[in-house]
């Protein structure tokens, strides 16, 4: 297993990323969610984050802010939460709405609602893991590190979207 995790990491290291994120997402949307309908667009959204998203934001940080110094790891931290916090979170949460069938009046609604309270529980689950992943887990395998606490963190994200959902309806 572990020489096979081992090659698929330098042959094809986004088809292993996206699949672990997409099996990772559908299954934090499981957890969260009891409704078929909503598994493939988590694992999709799974499958993005981890497979296209989190290497290219994590090599683009990496390429600004090389090393793992404190300047290094607090500046890739901060940027990281500034963007993925914001866009990615505002994103994920607005997809997870339009795929249950509400209307983009309401994912603007929910967003304006719901994004204040995630933005700080983003800072207290993605700023202590960010400091040390950025400080002590190698750059191939962060984006696998990050699907696992990603695992937890959609499970969040989507019950915060669908518990809008049910306290609007």
């Amino acid at each position: 297993m572990r020489r096979w995790l081992d090659r698929s990491l330098r042959r094809r290291p986004q088809l292993l990323h996206g699949f672990i994120g997409g099996t990772l997402g559908a299954c934090g949307d499981a957890i969260a969610q009891t409704i078929e309908r909503r598994r493939p667009g988590a694992a999709a959204l799974g499958a993005f984050f981890s497979g296209l998203v989190y290497p290219r934001v994590y090599a683009v940080l990496d390429a600004r802010w090389p090393g793992t110094t404190a300047r290094a790891v607090c500046s890739k931290t901060a940027a990281d939460i500034a963007l993925l916090g914001t866009v990615g979170n505002s994103f994920s949460i607005g997809c997870r709405l339009r795929i249950g069938g509400e209307q983009l009046p309401e994912v603007l609604v929910a967003l304006r609602d719901t994004m204040p309270a995630v933005l700080l529980n983003e800072l207290r689950v993605w700023l202590p893991y960010n400091l040390l992943a950025f400080r002590l887990v190698p750059t191939p395998v962060r984006p696998a590190t990050t699907s696992l606490v990603t695992l937890c963190w959609q499970v969040y994200i989507s019950w915060t979207a669908h518990h809008h959902q049910a306290r609007v309806a």
